[in-house]
């Protein structure tokens, strides 16, 4: 588990990345974002984008997916703040995979058993280009003092 002590630019490290299919971008759209160019190829076709992409909450929950996979984890508490830009769409057969850069951390002054960690995160296919990019702000826990230390 990785503690706000620990949290530094080498200690994030996402194992993995996914790959992107068809049938899932249209499944998920038909729930959760049924606009025809996320669950009609052929309307897709038709759209400024050209071509079918999955939503953006759709990318989020794959970012959301990869972060779990950090190794080791973060002893987050919550997420305070994220803000999302899309720069190209994900499409079909995207292979993605995610980079986080750590921008800042500092100890909460209302809470000092935890800290607020600032987050750059990047979700790229596999030509490098970028799908989404996350700015986050997170609420992480301290390292417990040892048990007898005073805190």
């Amino acid at each position: 588990m990785l503690y706000f002590e620990d949290l530094n630019q080498a200690a994030l490290v996402i194992r993995g990345s996914y790959t992107l299919r068809e049938e899932e971008i249209i499944a998920f759209a038909r729930q959760w974002d049924p606009q025809p160019f996320h669950i009609d190829p052929a309307a897709a076709a038709l759209s400024p984008l050209q071509g079918l992409f999955a939503s953006s909450v759709h990318t989020y929950a794959i970012t959301s997916k990869l972060l779990s996979q950090l190794e080791p984890p973060i002893a987050a508490i919550a997420g305070i703040k994220h803000e999302l830009e899309m720069p190209e769409p994900a499409r079909p057969g995207d292979i993605l995979s995610l980079q986080i850069v750590l921008l800042d951390k500092r100890v909460s002054a209302s809470k000092p058993d935890r800290g607020l960690v600032s987050l750059a995160s990047e979700l790229h296919n596999q030509a490098g280009n970028v799908v989404l990019r996350v700015r986050s702000l997170i609420m992480v826990k301290r390292r417990p003092a040892p048990h007898g230390a005073p805190a």
